[in-house]
């Protein structure tokens, strides 16, 4: 178990690093880190993007009567997710602070706000070909495996809609949450919520 966290804390820095430099680089100045929204932002995504994995993932199975993916580090909730992810989803939290920062600078909003989380439909796909090109390069391993080969197994273009799905989901409980009066107790029952899901797999 020591190894698995250890894997997830190193992928995770390395994701963290990336995201960091690149929407400093793209806003030109440092990105400010406000330490609240990013801890919410990350809690979220967390809860958000797990049981959005079981459920769409098992919505897929049943429809198609096959599953679309498999985990295999640490696959819990028959394999839909990872009890790694407790380390790995508030990353892409990390990853939609930076987002939102960058598009905040630079004053590109969709109307209605909503729209602007059909991109993780986009963005999802390639971020899972990094983190699995990851855990191959250095661990020789998928962390999740694609049935189809569509993407080398690394992720499908099958997937794209359900990441739209969980991005929709994510931006409006996001945008809601920034709406209210800052209360830590926001990304605390997130977090909680998202760490007793992985318990219960």
């Amino acid at each position: 178990m020591g190894e698995l966290i250890q894997q997830g804390i190193s992928g995770s820095l390395i994701g963290v690093t990336i995201f960091y430099l690149l929407s400093s680089l793209l806003v030109k100045q440092w990105v400010r880190i406000d330490v609240y929204q990013l801890l919410l932002s990350m809690a979220v995504a967390f809860l958000v993007a797990i049981v959005c994995e079981v459920g769409l993932g098992q919505l897929y199975y049943l429809v198609m009567g096959k599953p679309l993916w498999q985990y295999h580090v640490w696959p819990i909730h028959d394999g839909y997710t990872s009890a790694l992810n407790f380390i790995i989803w508030p990353v892409y939290g990390f990853y939609q602070y930076c987002l939102h920062h960058v598009l905040t600078y630079k004053k590109w909003q969709l109307r209605p706000y909503w729209l602007m989380g059909l991109a993780s439909g986009l963005d999802g796909p390639i971020l899972e070909i990094l983190a699995n090109g990851f855990f191959l390069l250095f661990y020789q391993t998928f962390y999740f495996y694609y049935l189809p080969d569509d993407m080398r197994h690394y992720t499908s273009i099958q997937v794209v809609p359900l990441y739209m799905i969980m991005g929709v989901i994510l931006t409006v409980v996001l945008k809601h949450l920034r709406e209210r009066p800052p209360s830590w107790i926001y990304p605390i029952v997130f977090y909680s919520a998202g760490v007793v899901f992985i318990l219960t797999g």
